[in-house]
């Protein structure tokens, strides 16, 4: 499937692929594409809509790798269920990956808490019947992001995410069915730079805990002053921690 992605390239050096999280698109990326240009050869792209699994994601992300072609194992950057995609492409495909930058996966942290995401789907399908699915979609953004960010996105952007509405419920059922496999984890050689926000809602701690612990070449850093869209509302410590992540993996991810 990832021959039909809509694939946005920029840059030169080592490769990073971006994967968006849900209510966005590849330009969730844009102001990396636009100023990391000179230190990466960046690979945004727009995730295949519909009801997708994680592991069918994980899939499209490694089949685009793949098709790529050269350039060695790639520095993979996932937001939000971004980073669940992410996570499992370093648990499945390894090789194709040098390192991996997770920002805040919403997955439970355990294998059997998703009893929080159960009732927001519960609550998300009342919002569609009642008010519509742009109504939902605010109500998950209003949810992952807090009332007072979602108030300071910009209009334009606020109306595109809105669109999203299917495609924020695929993602969740998504995240329903998928199982995080934490045992597994452990085996996970490759090296995890976890990032939260100091902003950002309580849910996500736990999990970036949990894989802390698990994954035995991660480390938790917290950005100041960033909630949940951290890339975007500190891009430039997102740039530091980005650049100097990628300068410690040497060749085929092993840290220099």
């Amino acid at each position: 499937m990832s021959s039909a992605l809509h694939v946005v390239r920029a840059g030169a050096g080592p490769r990073v692929l971006l994967v968006h999280g849900s209510a966005a698109d590849h330009t969730t990326w844009s102001i990396q594409l636009a100023t990391l240009r000179d230190r990466f050869s960046m690979i945004a792209y727009d995730r295949r809509a519909g009801d997708v699994t994680v592991e069918e994601h994980a899939a499209d992300a490694a089949g685009l790798l793949e098709g790529e072609g050269g350039g060695g194992p790639a520095l993979v950057v996932g937001s939000s269920f971004g980073a669940v995609v992410a996570l499992e492409l370093i648990r499945t495909r390894a090789a194709l990956c040098a390192g991996a930058v997770l920002i805040e996966p919403p997955m439970p942290a355990s294998e059997e808490g998703t009893e929080v995401s159960r009732a927001f789907l519960v609550e998300y399908d009342r919002r569609i019947a009642e008010e519509g699915g742009p109504a939902a979609a605010e109500l998950f953004l209003r949810t992952m992001l807090g009332d007072a960010s979602y108030d300071k996105i910009p209009e334009v952007f606020r109306d595109r995410s809105l669109a999203k509405w299917a495609q924020i419920r695929a993602d969740t059922a998504a995240l329903i069915a998928y199982r995080p496999r934490y045992g597994e984890l452990r085996e996970v050689a490759v090296p995890v730079l976890l990032l939260g926000g100091e902003r950002s809602i309580s849910y996500f701690r736990p999990t970036l805990e949990a894989l802390r612990e698990a994954l035995p070449a991660a480390r938790l850093e917290r950005v100041e002053r960033a909630g949940h869209m951290l890339h975007a509302e500190a891009h430039r410590r997102f740039a530091e921690l980005l650049g100097a992540f990628a300068a410690e993996l040497g060749p085929g991810g092993r840290p220099r």
